[in-house]
C-alpha cells in the first residue's frame, strides 16, 4: 500500500474555506487506500513563532480543527512533530551529508534574506529537517503546490546523497502529486481569501459570526429587480464549492431573475454552510470541553510514528557506526 504525507505549520493559520477545499479536502480524497499522515509541525513553527502560549494555542486549535474534519473511523495517522523522539537524530545525521552549497538554493532562505538581515538557523536548516519528516516513514507521495516543488526536491537530494554515501539503498526516494490550481477563492471583499488580508470565513465560526460575515461579501450594486449575472459574482464562486450541481442551477435562475437581491443568496449561502460542515462544527465544539478523544488518538497514534522512526535511525546507525 502506497503511503502519503502531509503537515501543517501551527503558525496562526485558520481552517477557512480556501484552506479547507484547497488543501485539506484533496488530500483526504488522496489518501483513500493509502496509508496517510499528517503531522503538526510544531518544530518548524519555531523559525516564526518564538511565544510559548501563542504555540500551545495555535497547535490546539489545529488539532481541534483536524479532529473535528476527519471522520472517526479516519485511516490517516496524525502527530506532533516534537512528540517523534528521534526525528532530531536523524536530522544531524542528513546535515553531515548535505552540501552547505545546496542549503544556499533554498528559496524559503532566500526568501527569508530577502525580507529579514536577521536570520536564524532554523530557516537555513529546514529542509534538512523537512527530509527527515518525509524519509523517514518510507513516504511513496508528497501532495505540494507547483511553488512547493523545490521542498521536495531538496528531500530527494538529501537522501539520494546519503544513499550514495553509504552505498545504501535505505531511503526511498518519494514523488510529488501536484496538486491541481484551485480556482482563486474570493474573500469577503473581493480579493483571494486569506488570513492576511482579514476577509476569510472561518469554518468553525459561531453562526452569528458566520452570517455576519456572509453578510458582508461585497457583491455589485445591482438592485432588486435587476437581472445578476452568477457567472461574475463572487458569491456565486463560494456557493459553487458547496452546492450541488441542481442547487447551483437553482439558485443561478434566481439570480437571472427580477425579484432575487444578493442578500437572499446570502443566506441561501449560510444555510448551505451550515449543513455541509454541521457534523464537524458539534464535533469542533465538542472538543472545546472535552479533548480527552483527541489526547488518546494522538497516544495512540505517536507510538506508531515513534516506532516507524526509531526503526529507521537504528538501520540509519548501523550503517553510520559500524
Amino acid at each position: 500500500m502506497k503511503k502519503i504525507l502531509t503537515w501543517i505549520k501551527p503558525t496562526g493559520n485558520w481552517m477557512h474555506i480556501w484552506n479547507y477545499f484547497g488543501a485539506f479536502k484533496p488530500f483526504v480524497e488522496l489518501a483513500e487506500w493509502k496509508t496517510a499522515y499528517i503531522f503538526i509541525a510544531d518544530y518548524h513553527s519555531l523559525t516564526s513563532v518564538h511565544d510559548k502560549e501563542t504555540l500551545k494555542n495555535n497547535k490546539l486549535r489545529l488539532l481541534k480543527e483536524y479532529f473535528a474534519l476527519l471522520p472517526s473511523d479516519t485511516n490517516i495517522v496524525v502527530y506532533e512533530q516534537s512528540k517523534v523522539k528521534r526525528i532530531n537524530d536523524i536530522t544531524w545525521i542528513f546535515s553531515s551529508v548535505t552540501p552547505y552549497s545546496l542549503m544556499l538554493r533554498a528559496h524559503s532562505f532566500k526568501d527569508s534574506q530577502n525580507k529579514n538581515s536577521e536570520i536564524n538557523m532554523s530557516v537555513f536548516n529546514y529542509p534538512i529537517l523537512m527530509t527527515s519528516d518525509i524519509v523517514s516513514y518510507d513516504i511513496d507521495i508528497v501532495p505540494v503546490w507547483k511553488d512547493q516543488i523545490q521542498h521536495l526536491e531538496f528531500s530527494r537530494d538529501i537522501a539520494w546523497n546519503f544513499n550514495k554515501t553509504y552505498k545504501t539503498d535505505l531511503f526511498k526516494l518519494p514523488v510529488a502529486h501536484i496538486e491541481k490550481d484551485l480556482q482563486t477563492i474570493p474573500g469577503t471583499d473581493g480579493r483571494k481569501m486569506s488570513k492576511s488580508y482579514d476577509n476569510f470565513i472561518w469554518i468553525f465560526d459561531d453562526e452569528k459570526t458566520l452570517k455576519k460575515k456572509i453578510m458582508s461579501i461585497v457583491t455589485d450594486d445591482k438592485w432588486l429587480e435587476d437581472k445578476k449575472d452568477p457567472e461574475i459574482c463572487n458569491l456565486f464562486s463560494i456557493i459553487k464549492l458547496f452546492a450541488s450541481i441542481e442547487k447551483q442551477e437553482e439558485i443561478a435562475s434566481k439570480y437571472r431573475a427580477w425579484n432575487y437581491w444578493y442578500w437572499h443568496a446570502k443566506l441561501e449561502l449560510l444555510d448551505i454552510i451550515l449543513e455541509y460542515f454541521k457534523d464537524a462544527r458539534e464535533k469542533y465544539n465538542s472538543f472545546e470541553s472535552d479533548m480527552s478523544f483527541i489526547e488518546n488518538k494522538l497516544k495512540e497514534w505517536e507510538k506508531i510514528a515513534n516506532k516507524i522512526v526509531d526503526k529507521k535511525y537504528k538501520e540509519m546507525i548501523d550503517i553510520v557506526w559500524l
